[in-house]
């Protein structure tokens, strides 16, 4: 019922395949997520903007320092017509900071980072899978704090247990030498699949030329050289008018 455009087999299948064929582990996994869906009222989150997600109707002022400390959006889709988001965490991107100046405590943006999950199965029809951007440039190890971390943990624990076999592949660029320490202690969360997934480069002369395999590179924003514009206003995620017949819950 969460997923009414996805074929049910295919929906199956990819539970069936993230605990390795085992039909039991399998069903449990699915269980727990369709009650994890009903208590956050997924069709709501789904079907909500990112503005009022953020409960930022009244906040714009907030609203706008978030997009500023942490860029990110659609930016199209890749040469095999998978949806592409981007997220840049660099030194602007603190979890304190963001509910002390934004009013958008460390819960909301976990919870936004499933309406991104939601927003990015939508974009691709609930079929298939799809690629991520994430943009380390100016990232400091002094932002791994226990907010930080626990976000990083939320995120892998959901991408885990609720979105299994969405994630074709990560592309984790401008990452500079520090990162391999942080990223030492998340690759523990990671399963062995998932982490074959992530790619890890520093600047443009390393993830460019492997990029280019999967992506147009007009597709990356402005700043790193592409030609898309990151939308906040609307935000380039927010639900398109031809999702309206979606009405099942």
């Amino acid at each position: 019922p969460f997923r009414v455009l996805e074929p049910e087999d295919e929906l199956l299948s990819r539970f069936l395949v993230a605990r390795r064929g085992k039909i039991k582990d399998a069903l449990k996994l699915l269980k727990e997520d369709l009650k994890w869906r009903d208590e956050l009222d997924m069709k709501t989150l789904r079907e909500s903007t990112a503005k009022d997600l953020l409960n930022c109707s009244n906040n714009q002022a907030g609203y706008d320092l978030h997009n500023e400390w942490f860029p990110h959006g659609l930016l199209g889709y890749d040469y095999q017509n998978r949806p592409i988001v981007y997220k840049r965490y660099g030194k602007t991107f603190w979890a304190h900071k963001m509910e002390a100046e934004c009013q958008i405590s460390l819960d909301l943006l976990i919870k936004y980072n499933i309406w991104t999950i939601e927003r990015l199965a939508a974009a691709m029809g609930h079929k298939g899978k799809w690629n991520i951007i994430i943009d380390m440039d100016t990232w400091s190890i002094t932002q791994a704090n226990m907010q930080h971390v626990k976000y990083c943990r939320a995120l892998a624990d959901t991408d885990a247990n609720h979105f299994p076999e969405r994630l074709c592949k990560v592309f984790i660029i401008n990452a500079p030498g520090v990162f391999s320490g942080f990223y030492k202690m998340v690759r523990g969360w990671l399963d062995p699949v998932t982490r074959a997934k992530v790619n890890i480069f520093g600047g443009k002369a390393s993830y460019e030329p492997e990029m280019s395999n999967h992506l147009d590179l007009a597709l990356l924003p402005e700043h790193l050289g592409g030609k898309t514009v990151l939308r906040y206003e609307p935000h380039s995620m927010d639900p398109q008018p031809q999702e309206a017949q979606d009405t099942t819950n």
